[in-house]
C-alpha cells in the first residue's frame, strides 16, 4: 500500500510502496544505493514511515514523492495465489498452512458466511467480496487494513494533501526505474522480478468460482480469474487506485496513444494540484 513511505534523504526523495507491486525490487534498488547494505528487506519495512512524516518531507522540504504501482487487477489475483493457493511451491490446504494475515481474512468470510474454519475453501469470488467488506468496514478512514488487500492509493489522499510526483509502473519497471534513478542521481540495477510461478499452458476455463484449496490441482494464470464480473468488483473495490494511476479497467488491452498521452498529462495534472507547477 503507498500509505507508508521510506525517505531517502540522500537522493531528496520519499518513495512510496505497496505489497504486491514489485517491493522486494524496490528495497533492491534502495539497498544498492546505501554505504552499508541492510541484511534483508525487513529493514525497509521497519524504516518506512506512515503518510504524514512523508507529506512532511515533500511540503516542507521539497523531497520528490515517488511511488511504485501495479495494476489492481493483477496485484489482486497476485495477491490470491501468494496467500491462498501456493506459498513458495507449497499448496496451501487448510486455515494452518496460512500466513497470519491471510488467516485473519479467511476467517472473517468463514465468520461473515457461517463456514467452517479448517479448510482453505474461499474462492476468488469470495476473496473479493471479503476484501470489500474489510475495507468498507475499516474502523477510520485514516487506519490501513493488511497491506496486501489494501488500495495503493489511500482514499484520503486529497484531504491529506498527498501527491505523487513520479508513478514508476511495475509492467514497464525497468525503464522507468532507469529513467527516475538518472534523474534522482542514483543507479539502478535490473534484476529478475520476484513474480508468481505461472503455468506457461494454464486451465482454459474459469476457476474463480473454485475452493483456494482446489486451485493447485490446475494449471492456472491471470485470465482463469478475469471475467466482466471479477474485473467490474475489482474496480470498484480499488477506484482510487484505477482514478489515480491511470489504469485501464482490463490489463489484458493494450493502451493506445491517447491514452497514454492522456495518462502523462493526467499525472502532471494531479501533481500540480498541490505543488502549483
Amino acid at each position: 500500500m503507498g500509505w507508508r513511505g521510506y525517505i531517502h534523504d540522500d537522493s531528496k526523495t520519499v518513495f512510496f510502496w505497496s505489497q504486491k507491486a514489485a517491493c522486494t525490487t524496490l528495497f533492491n534498488f534502495l539497498a544498492d544505493n546505501m554505504p552499508e547494505r541492510p541484511t534483508n528487506k525487513r529493514y525497509f519495512h521497519i524504516n518506512s514511515r506512515p503518510y504524514n512524516p512523508c507529506i512532511e518531507a515533500i511540503r516542507d522540504h521539497g523531497y520528490h514523492s515517488v511511488i511504485l504501482a501495479r495494476h489492481p487487477v493483477t496485484r489482486v489475483i497476485s495477491a490470491y495465489f501468494n496467500k491462498f493457493c501456493v506459498y513458495r511451491g507449497k499448496a496451501l490446504q487448510v486455515r494452518e498452512d496460512l500466513e497470519p494475515f491471510a488467516r485473519e481474512l479467511h476467517d472473517l468470510w468463514c465468520d461473515r458466511e457461517g463456514n467452517p474454519t479448517e479448510t482453505n475453501s474461499m474462492t476468488f469470488e469470495d476473496f473479493l467480496e471479503t476484501i470489500a467488506h474489510m475495507l468498507a468496514t475499516r474502523p477510520a478512514p485514516h487506519l490501513p487494513v493488511n497491506g496486501h488487500w489494501e488500495t495503493q492509493i489511500p482514499a484520503i489522499h486529497e484531504k491529506l494533501g498527498l501527491h505523487y510526483d513520479t508513478v514508476v509502473h511495475v509492467e514497464n519497471l525497468n525503464a522507468e526505474m532507469a529513467a527516475l534513478a538518472q534523474a534522482r542521481g542514483l543507479s539502478y540495477k535490473p534484476r529478475a522480478m520476484n513474480r508468481t510461478d505461472l503455468s506457461e499452458s494454464p486451465h482454459k476455463g474459469y476457476l474463480g468460482n473454485l475452493p483456494a484449496c482446489e486451485i493447485n490441482t490446475y494449471n492456472f494464470g491471470y485470465d482463469n480469474f478475469i471475467t466482466r464480473k471479477t474485473l467490474k468488483k475489482i474496480h470498484a473495490i480499488y477506484a482510487v487506485d484505477f482514478e489515480v494511476l491511470d489504469y485501464l479497467s482490463d490489463p489484458r488491452t493494450r493502451p493506445v496513444m491517447g491514452h497514454i498521452l492522456r495518462q502523462l498529462r493526467g499525472i502532471r495534472a494531479y501533481s500540480s494540484r498541490f505543488t502549483g507547477k
